[in-house]
């Protein structure tokens, strides 16, 4: 935690002082006089008192230290500010109930118990940086620290309403104790909480920030790499989805009314570049240039790491690899690394590169 810097700065009286006598004087009232050394204590017996009672203070630091050797921020001192849309309602809970409902609406209970730890740290990490002001915008919440829309913020799910859907009083305190064995725990970059995205399935290799999203700097824990497991085994992880030259047309229309495309369909579709990953950059799609992101959305595919083809004159054929933006950790991805015997910080460590996972601090 930040600490400002005081100082005791003392004047040396003595600095004429000698460990002989003086020679004889006059004060300012013209009344002869002579130093004593006893005479000297007393003078500085004061001086001495008070730096025994003021302690030295540290100098202010350059940056906020997230992980230090200062003891554990207590729970009573984090609580979370939740605005949820679907109610438009305001709530306010200590962090790790927070913490373990993110959990239970973000990653399937029957995921591996370190795959769960590693989720919430991420999860912790995500809604400590947002109370800071780090990323993110709270005024698309009233100002409240998260939402709990997943496309903004994190999902989340009551206690009440997990059981309701799910009926599995084990599954959720399978979650509580990944929560509370990771208790405190978060990621941090050169001191600094991380912005700790996370996807479902990453396809095989995760996607570099910048080719999302626009950011201002380099951002060197969010960049694209392989996955160690294999996640082809989840359903997550390849999907095929076939439209009609008629239905791409008018989704576009929609999006871009100032698009110009030919009424027969003619393969009026181009992929034009990659991103590193092997994702869809940017693609046409008639007179329209658009980003890999933009496309995804306007068809709702599952991701960018796509294949297109076309298996007759009026049918388009996307065949997705992965789930979701593919920045960060890979939830699937955790999960096998779990089943093949990796603990959570290796998980954490593995998808987001260069990071520490420590304990907060104040």
């Amino acid at each position: 935690m930040i600490k400002r810097s005081y100082y005791l700065k003392n004047r040396n009286y003595l600095s004429k002082y000698r460990y002989s006598y003086p020679k004889r004087k006059k004060s300012y009232f013209g009344v002869p006089y002579r130093i004593k050394l006893m005479d000297l204590f007393l003078y500085a017996l004061p001086l001495l008192l008070l730096m025994l009672v003021i302690p030295p203070m540290h100098k202010e630091k350059s940056k906020e230290a997230i992980v230090s050797d200062a003891p554990p921020i207590s729970d009573s001192q984090l609580k979370v500010t939740v605005y949820n849309p679907e109610e438009s309602l305001i709530s306010e809970f200590p962090l790790e109930e927070y913490v373990t409902c993110v959990v239970a609406a973000e990653m399937p209970a029957s995921f591996h118990e370190e795959a769960l730890k590693a989720q919430a740290v991420a999860a912790r990490t995500f809604a400590l940086s947002r109370m800071k002001g780090l990323y993110g915008n709270m005024s698309d919440h009233f100002g409240v620290h998260v939402c709990t829309e997943p496309k903004h913020c994190q999902a989340w799910i009551s206690k009440e309403r997990f059981l309701q859907v799910y009926g599995n009083e084990n599954a959720w305190e399978k979650i509580e104790k990944a929560v509370e064995e990771t208790k405190n725990i978060v990621m941090t970059y050169d001191g600094i909480l991380i912005n700790p995205l996370y996807h479902s399935n990453s396809g095989g290799v995760t996607e570099d920030i910048d080719a999302v999203w626009a950011v201002s700097g380099e951002v060197p824990y969010l960049k694209s790499v392989y996955s160690i497991v294999d996640e082809s085994s989840y359903e997550e992880y390849e999907k095929k989805v076939s439209f009609t030259w008629d239905e791409i047309k008018e989704k576009l229309l929609e999006a871009y009314p100032e698009s110009e495309v030919k009424s027969k369909f003619s393969k009026e579709i181009e992929i034009l570049s990659y991103t590193s990953s092997g994702r869809v950059d940017e693609i046409r799609i008639g007179s329209i240039k658009m980003s890999g992101p933009a496309f995804r959305e306007l068809l709702s595919l599952r991701s960018t790491n796509l294949e297109i083809s076309f298996p007759d004159k009026d049918t388009v054929e996307i065949v997705t690899r992965g789930y979701g933006h593919g920045v960060g950790m890979s939830q699937c991805g955790a999960d096998a690394m779990g089943k093949k015997g990796y603990d959570y910080i290796k998980i954490l460590e593995s998808y987001y590169t260069g990071v520490e996972v420590g304990e907060i601090k104040q």
